[in-house]
């Protein structure tokens, strides 16, 4: 077993080398695929682990590799009655604390975290499948002039995320996976994550990194990953203190990624990141 876990998290820093060498993201891609991976490693040191860190990043490869095929848009009103916020970055950009983090602090016992990680390990599955068969490409505007903190963090993403890859959305998935995740945990923490995730799958249109419609099918995707996983797993064999102590550590999560968006304000403070076109 300690061969299969040293081996998948060798495979995802090849990976990541790979992504940071080739790809057109540049230096971005190497800690985008890590840090998630990383963490996942250090909580849960199992295969199903090791199949997330050697999965996540192959959402950078299989973006390269239908780069040159021809795209979708499935635009429909409600994105033309939704146009670009880029004050919505600011939650966009949270999924890396609500999608990863939040589960990785919240979610205690075995058997509970054994199951998120499959229901994860499904989404991925059936998303990347998607990014096969409909390839489609985001409504971006990529001339946005950054006149301040907002432009500049759409920016920042636009430049080091991928186009490819809209549907279903993966960051709306990954946000309903890990409420969904922490309610079975603590019910009042799952409600705030969900209302959270939704917020998430508003702030993808506005952001203009995917359409409406990603947006519902990543929290279809989600719901089914829930039912098949998630629903019918007993709560009692999770720790009572862990179980109370779950608000904390969501709360500690939130402060993070307020210290985090206070890091990238001093980052646009010094004039680092992207610049105006």
């Amino acid at each position: 077993m300690r061969i299969v876990q040293w081996s998948a998290i060798i495979g995802a820093l090849l990976y990541a080398l790979l992504f940071s060498y080739f790809s057109w993201s540049g230096y971005a891609a190497y800690p985008l695929a890590v840090l998630p991976v990383g963490l996942a490693y250090m909580v849960a040191r199992t295969w199903l682990a090791g199949a997330f860190m050697v999965l996540l990043p192959m959402y950078f490869v299989i973006g390269q590799a239908t780069a040159g095929w021809p795209h979708y848009r499935p635009s429909f009103v409600l994105d033309d009655l939704m146009p670009l916020r880029p004050g919505w970055m600011l939650v966009y950009g949270s999924l890396y604390m609500s999608g990863f983090l939040l589960p990785l602090v919240v979610v205690r016992g075995v058997e509970l975290f054994r199951q998120t990680l499959k229901a994860y390990l499904f989404v991925m599955s059936v998303s990347y499948a998607c990014f096969f068969l409909y390839p489609t490409v985001a409504p971006r505007d990529e001339n946005v002039a950054v006149t301040g903190f907002a432009q500049w963090s759409l920016k920042l993403f636009y430049d080091i995320d991928q186009p490819f890859g809209c549907f279903p959305s993966l960051h709306v998935a990954y946000a309903f996976v890990a409420a969904l995740a922490c309610f079975r945990m603590h019910r009042r923490v799952g409600i705030a994550a969900c209302a959270w995730a939704a917020l998430i799958g508003v702030s993808t249109v506005y952001t203009k990194q995917h359409y409406v419609v990603d947006a519902i099918a990543g929290a279809l995707i989600a719901a089914v990953a829930y039912a098949i996983f998630l629903r019918d797993r007993p709560r009692d064999h999770v720790n009572d203190v862990d179980r109370r102590l779950a608000p904390r550590h969501a709360a500690f999560v939130v402060a993070a990624y307020a210290a985090a968006i206070v890091g990238f304000w001093g980052a646009y403070a010094l004039g680092l990141g992207p610049v105006s076109r």
